[in-house]
């Protein structure tokens, strides 16, 4: 069972209060929770909620470690193995990569290599950092080299949204075609059995939340946190340390902008990201689950719990 949606729209505290419930562990579902000190500005669980219900999928890699969607569905799916768990989180891709690998062998052989066979993690990472050069000098240019090896793929990725472009271009690059042909000839398998909810409150009072819990941040101490990752040696070249918010107050400490504005720059950059991500959820699930099995609800209050003991009490369900 997923609970998914926009960030802020209250997912993590509906998934701690409906784990409790059916005594359910967490495997969280975030692309930045994953690395070592980004705590305040990827709204990691507190010592406290992590005391309550078991939580998985956190603090696996240092800020400059490579870890992929791939890696993230091999680990996912190991807390899986051993029960029933609740998956909490909005990085859609990661919640593809547990559940069907993102497309088959296709993305599988691209993508989860890197754990497990370090020449392929040296390779991929030297062809990001190649991009990553080139892009800075040029901007759009990962997203036209993908235009023109995978049309197709590039036409489903936005012009903006370099670490989705960069990844699929690496898929076309592993092998040796591109990965739109590779995803038709091994089409999305499921590995897991998932009932999706899909949390969304709505545009405004997400955006009123993004607002809130960004200047809650800011008071808890997140500048500090970022200031501390800095002086370890953590800067923007590192994938983790260019996530939304830790890039612009990287400028702010730079120097290149006040903190006042790099605050209205994070609060409008991820109000753009739950759009996007309300769209995924929207749409991305249709295609691979069947449509009982996605729930979508507009307040906490509107959770399915008979539609969840349902499919947890359901023949052949894992104790």
């Amino acid at each position: 069972m997923a609970i998914v949606g926009p960030t802020a729209a209250g997912k993590s505290s509906l998934a701690l209060a409906v784990a409790e419930r059916f005594e359910l562990p967490l495997v969280c579902c975030d692309s930045v929770q994953v690395y070592r000190g980004l705590d305040i500005g990827s709204a990691k669980p507190s010592a406290a909620e992590r005391r309550r219900v078991p939580h998985h999928m956190l603090d696996l890699v240092d800020p400059d470690g490579a870890f992929s969607a791939g890696d993230y569905g091999h680990g996912a799916r190991s807390v899986l193995a051993d029960g029933p768990a609740l998956v909490c989180g909005g990085t859609g891709l990661y919640l593809r990569a547990m559940g069907w690998t993102h497309s088959g062998r296709a993305d599988e052989a691209g993508e989860g290599e890197g754990a497990r066979n370090p020449d392929h993690g040296e390779r991929r990472r030297a062809f990001e950092a190649a991009w990553e050069a080139r892009e800075a000098s040029e901007t759009g240019a990962i997203h036209r080299a993908l235009v023109e090896r995978d049309p197709e793929t590039a036409a489903a990725v936005h012009p903006r949204n370099r670490v989705r472009a960069l990844r699929a271009l690496w898929l076309c690059e592993f092998h040796g075609e591109a990965i739109s042909a590779v995803r038709r000839r091994d089409p999305p398998r499921a590995l897991v059995e998932l009932l999706v909810i899909v949390l969304d409150p709505g545009v405004e009072i997400v955006d009123a939340a993004i607002d809130r819990r960004c200047e809650a941040m800011l008071t808890q101490g997140w500048v500090a946190e970022v200031e501390m990752l800095r002086a370890r040696g953590y800067d923007a070249g590192c994938k983790a340390m260019r996530s939304l918010g830790y890039r612009e107050l990287l400028e702010h400490l730079a120097g290149k902008t006040t903190l006042p504005r790099a605050t209205e720059a994070i609060k409008r950059a991820t109000r753009k990201y739950a759009r996007r991500q309300r769209t995924y959820f929207r749409h991305q699930f249709k295609d691979l689950l069947p449509m009982e099995q996605i729930v979508h609800i507009d307040h906490p209050d509107a959770f399915p719990m008979a539609r969840v003991e349902a499919f947890l009490s359901r023949p052949g369900a894992p104790r």
